[in-house]
């Protein structure tokens, strides 16, 4: 691995933390949404017999079109904070409706506060006295808690009424990435985020089965194959990959939560002997020197067997096969599902008083008009809205390598979207859950508790959490 991509690396994963119709614009209809569904069938029974005969006649189904409802109004918006592309889009909206007043209420920016914890509990209060917004953003938000409590209007029907929203013009395994196993879907994305992991194109060379054609991989069955590399190779200083134990345990985890935590039934099986010995094995890793948090990023050559990045800078170094990375893919769960995050999201409140204005507010944000905006930092759900992403970043990328390009515009855009169709699945798991564990995993890593003592607490807490 190359030293500038790692020091880039570095500084754009803080920035990427830190951060309609064909036209783009919804039409104006001062008619009140029809409340009837797509489709409607003719006859009270699937099938009629005509008097004297016994013929029967098939349903006749009436398509019914989409009617927006009248544009007049206020739509709320709450986030825990509010970035460029919503308070460019909520400026935008009321300008092309008069009507309407879009008001974003940034919890950072009106309490001065951002914990995430504090504007949970300021959300959850406003939620349970009937005043919370409209739109919630739903970033930071227990997400799986929500839906079940009812907080979230399924989604689903509007989708389906939406004319623009389609295969020709959006990703749509990606707009509906989060649907449940009865249909609904209760959280919408305006754009998608996801983990990569490649490797090291120097030791994958030496590597005698060179993995061609892989698709997607787990985090564990890369890191097997990491350590092989490691094992393999003469060289000095090659590491796993660039993560401390924590973070590295943490991605263990996610690749196979449902063993030991079900948000759904609120069973917590974390103090098994499996857990246990995932603990072990990683601080057994970093002990036998698989792991190295004291690289010189300047003065030393390293390399590291295995490297997790985020989707538009992976797609860039991804072709870079000669001195970089070689099979990136986007990071998969064990089930072998690619899941997008959840962070960059919307929902509408079930107890507004105005869904189907802010279904409207939803629907500009997915417009191609916003998504091609240049305040979105990442893959979007509009598929010209990608097109403009994949010309930003290629251009970024190319000047930040002295004008030196790995590949073609055109060859960065294609990798993002197979990319793109690859996702099929949504992590909805609460984040407050997974620091409860990176928490408590921290304290056995530096020693101040056994990995048993660590499962029990996690155990005990993780419960607490669910009945809280």
């Amino acid at each position: 691995m190359r030293k500038g991509k790692s020091w880039l690396w570095v500084l754009l994963s803080v920035a990427s933390v830190l951060c309609g119709c064909g036209s783009g614009v919804v039409p104006e209809n001062n008619v009140r949404q029809s409340d009837a569904p797509m489709q409607e069938t003719a006859g009270t029974s699937g099938t009629e017999e005509r008097p004297g005969t016994q013929e029967k006649t098939p349903d006749v189904q009436e398509t019914v079109s989409y009617v927006p409802p009248e544009m007049k109004g206020e739509v709320t918006i709450s986030c825990l904070f509010a970035e460029e592309f919503l308070n460019t889009a909520a400026a935008q909206f009321m300008k092309l409706y008069p009507d309407v007043k879009v008001t974003v209420n940034s919890y950072q920016e009106s309490s001065g506060e951002s914990t995430v914890e504090d504007y949970r509990t300021y959300l959850n209060t406003k939620i349970m006295t009937g005043k919370a917004e409209d739109i919630l953003f739903t970033g930071f938000l227990p997400i799986t808690k929500y839906s079940e409590m009812g907080v979230f209007e399924d989604l689903s029907g509007y989708i389906q009424k939406t004319p623009e929203l389609n295969n020709e013009n959006y990703f749509m395994n990606v707009l509906e990435a989060a649907k449940e196993e009865g249909g609904e879907i209760y959280i919408v994305p305006y754009m998608a985020r996801f983990d990569t992991l490649a490797f090291s194109a120097e030791l994958m060379s030496e590597h005698s089965g060179n993995g061609s054609g892989m698709q997607g991989i787990c985090f564990g069955t890369a890191m097997d194959l990491a350590k092989q590399l490691v094992d393999e190779t003469d060289e000095s200083n090659a590491f796993l990959i660039q993560m401390n134990q924590v973070s590295y345990a943490h991605y263990l985890i996610k690749d196979s939560i449902g063993k030991f935590v079900d948000g759904r039934s609120k069973k917590v099986n974390l103090d098994s002997s499996e857990y246990i010995a995932l603990l072990e094995s990683v601080k057994s890793l970093s002990e036998n020197g698989y792991f190295d948090s004291e690289i010189d990023f300047y003065n030393m050559e390293y390399y590291f067997a295995a490297e997790c990045d985020y989707d538009v800078q992976a797609a860039y170094y991804s072709m870079d096969t000669k001195s970089g990375t070689n099979h990136c893919m986007p990071l998969t769960d064990a089930e072998g599902r690619t899941l997008m995050k959840s962070n960059s999201c919307v929902a509408i409140n079930s107890a507004s008083e105005n869904k189907d204005l802010a279904w409207e507010f939803i629907r500009y944000l997915l417009s191609d008009q916003v998504q091609t905006s240049p305040s979105f930092h990442g893959p979007t759900v509009s598929r010209k809205g990608l097109e403009a992403v994949a010309g930003r970043y290629y251009a970024f990328y190319k000047e930040g390598n002295g004008g030196a390009g790995f590949g073609s515009e055109a060859e960065y855009k294609a990798i993002l979207e197979s990319w793109m169709e690859q996702i099929n699945g949504c992590d909805t798991l609460d984040s407050g859950i997974m620091d409860l564990i990176d928490e408590e995993n921290s304290k056995y890593f530096s020693g101040q508790q056994t990995a048993e003592d660590t499962a029990r607490r996690l155990k005990r807490q993780l419960e607490q959490y669910f009945n809280e």
